[in-house]
């Protein structure tokens, strides 16, 4: 069987590989030449974190949206201005508010991502990549005693469905963390979550690519971005690229943030809309150090990981369609904050920075499956937990090509038309 794969991300290329272990013949195409932005791939926090499975779509979730509109701080920003797949979405969004909603969602993406997760272990045995992990847990931390307690009364939720967690005070952060400015007392301590991960998810996409590319029979077209569909009978028959045409006898749709834009030629109307965040990639001053947690911090919604020589710190939400437009005091305080936290730890002035799109849909969970076009299979929607939820989906979409059961429940990812 050939299936054509498009995206090369992280979610593409765990299809992809998952697709070619069964056997079947397996094309990728890319956008973007290689080495080159892979989207959120190559900017997220670098974070494999069952334990951030919360659905956003929450009983507060309206409060945060009203303050983002009068504080320019805060982590989360919407932008309010007339544009109607924005209306669309929020209108979306907020029928999933209701606390009976967000129990639903966040279980089973809390499911979905420990099943993933477990994908991804045996994924690491199977190929022996690299991609700079670290398995020394997430730290996720709070400024004040109070939050704190708040913070760890909110993940008794995770916690009752399987999480392992750990309530440290101000020392116990510090000794798992012992980067984080030793006479600080911005923490007043931590739930931590030691069997979450840490990793470079471009490093891992290209990296999987390649032993897929040496070990099955999977091939990567590079820099083929998708110009139209060729339809017959409710089926692709072909796919027109800047490289070329590609036919195949079954297609997945894996593109990140350009989803929407994609399936909307195809008549078909998927709920993501792009949510921009930003990052900052510096280089260790040590390059020796020790694998470090992953780390963050709660209050100010901002994330860090250790990359082999490089830390990588990222936050932010703006809800402001497809413009990945950044201005230097769009980093400023993540900047600011890691160099409070880990004043010595990298060289800020060499800093490299991102912004990019992460495609949310109103639940916060990713669309499975097949979709109303007959040989089209769907693998998008993966929000802020794309790099965690990779191997769990692809894995999903590849057993359901192959007309084989899922091992998890895949009601509540299948798409729904309206």
């Amino acid at each position: 069987m050939n299936v054509l794969v498009i995206g090369g991300g992280v979610v593409g290329v765990t299809t992809a590989y998952y697709l070619s272990q069964k056997g079947m013949n397996v094309t990728v195409l890319e956008a973007q030449e290689k080495g080159g932005d892979f989207g959120a791939t190559a900017g997220n926090a670098g974070l494999l974190s069952p334990s951030d499975a919360f659905a956003w779509a929450s009983p507060s979730a309206l409060k945060v949206a009203i303050k983002s509109l009068l504080n320019s701080q805060l982590g989360i920003q919407y932008k309010l201005h007339m544009d109607p797949a924005l209306w669309g979405w929020t209108a979306s969004f907020l029928s999933q508010c209701r606390s009976s909603k967000w129990v639903q969602n966040t279980d089973s993406k809390f499911r979905l991502a420990q099943y993933s997760i477990d994908n991804l272990a045996d994924l690491r045995l199977a190929t022996n990549i690299n991609f700079d992990a670290s398995d020394q847990g997430i730290a996720y931390a709070s400024r004040s005693p109070s939050n704190l307690k708040k913070l760890r009364s909110h993940f008794n939720f995770l916690e009752d469905r399987g999480l392992k967690l750990e309530l440290l005070d101000r020392d116990g952060l510090h000794e798992k963390l012992p980067l984080l400015q030793a006479s600080s007392k911005t923490y007043a301590g931590a739930v931590f979550s030691p069997n979450c991960k840490t990793g470079d998810s471009a490093k891992f996409s290209l990296e999987l690519g390649r032993w897929c590319v040496e070990n099955t029979k999977c091939r990567f077209v590079w820099g083929a971005s998708v110009e139209s569909f060729l339809q017959k009978n409710n089926k692709i028959s072909s796919v027109l690229t800047s490289k070329g045409e590609f036919k195949a006898d079954a297609y997945v749709l894996a593109a990140g943030a350009h989803n929407g834009i994609l399936a909307k030629q195809l008549d078909i109307k998927l709920p993501i809309y792009p949510i921009k965040g930003f990052s900052i990639t510096a280089p260790l001053i040590n390059t020796k150090m020790k694998p470090m947690s992953g780390f963050d911090d709660t209050d100010k919604l901002v994330s860090l990981s250790i990359f082999g020589d490089r830390l990588r710190i990222s936050s932010s939400a703006v809800f402001d369609g497809f413009n990945t437009n950044h201005r230097q005091q769009d980093f400023q305080g993540i900047l600011n904050l890691a160099k409070e936290i880990l004043p010595d730890v990298a060289n800020y002035s060499a800093a490299k920075y991102w912004a990019g799109l992460r495609p949310m849909t109103p639940s916060s969970l990713p669309i499975l499956g097949p979709s109303p076009m007959q040989n089209l299979y769907l693998n998008v929607g993966h929000g802020n937990l794309g790099w965690t939820l990779a191997c769990g989906t692809g894995k999903i979409v590849a057993d359901l090509i192959a007309n084989e059961k899922p091992r998890v429940n895949i009601s509540p990812f299948l798409f729904k038309a309206k």
